[in-house]
């Protein structure tokens, strides 16, 4: 079971082989593959799925999250034929998988998943998450310019920004010192949320972001970026 993106360690996406790669020793051993994409799906990385992105299909496919553009709880589990087919039968000796369902096919979360996927379809959402993305990813590397970028990371509208000492040698700061965090807070404060960590952010904005919105990202982090560089200079 893995996340084709890694999430909570800093946006770590695979070298390109490595999930190929993945794919066949699972299949040479007869093990399932299982791809977490609670934070990837829905068009984040550009594709429907980050199995796509990646060229990958996974025997089991987890979504959640962006399958109802947050407007209700939503989840499921996407799976190959041979899979569902164990599962499903003779309804009197194998009436399908059968675990707790209190909320299962709900109408009003059910309703609103049905609604967002015409959206990313219909408005190409996974098309703007391509463009944007690049856009963004552009802009952030602009940032070098301060001298504590590392690792540039991510696919689509789901990027990460490593801070680094020395970006030469991609020597960490002082974890004591927690400068992703610093920059985080401050981003906030000049009204830019992301996600952040001691050693760096991550930005996850909207599939609908706009190029103007794009440019402001960059903008604000530029900002927050100086300001907490002058501080720790002074």
């Amino acid at each position: 079971m893995v996340e084709p993106i890694g999430h909570t360690g800093g946006i770590i996406d695979p070298p390109d082989e490595y999930l190929p790669q993945l794919r066949e020793l699972c299949s040479r051993h007869d093990v399932l593959l299982i791809f977490d994409e609670i934070i990837t799906g829905m068009g984040r990385t550009g594709q429907m799925f980050a199995a796509e992105t990646f060229g990958v299909v996974p025997d089991l496919l987890c979504v959640g999250k962006g399958l109802s553009g947050g407007y209700a709880p939503l989840s499921s589990v996407l799976c190959r034929r041979p899979i569902a087919d164990r599962f499903w039968g003779d309804p009197a000796e194998n009436p399908g998988f059968v675990a707790g369902h209190t909320f299962e096919g709900n109408p009003i979360s059910c309703a609103a998943g049905l609604a967002t996927i015409s959206q990313i379809l219909e408005r190409d959402l996974c098309g703007n998450a391509r463009r944007m993305g690049s856009r963004l990813k552009d802009g952030l590397e602009g940032l070098r310019r301060h001298g504590i970028i590392g690792d540039i990371r991510g696919k689509g509208l789901f990027l990460g920004v490593e801070f680094v000492r020395d970006p030469s040698t991609r020597e960490s700061f002082p974890q004591d010192l927690a400068i992703g965090s610093l920059i985080g807070r401050r981003a906030l404060g000049n009204g830019l949320l992301t996600r952040f960590d001691p050693h760096w952010i991550a930005l996850g904005p909207p599939l609908i972001l706009t190029e103007d919105q794009a440019d402001e990202i960059v903008s604000i982090l530029d900002q927050s970026i100086s300001e907490v560089m002058a501080e720790l200079i002074t």
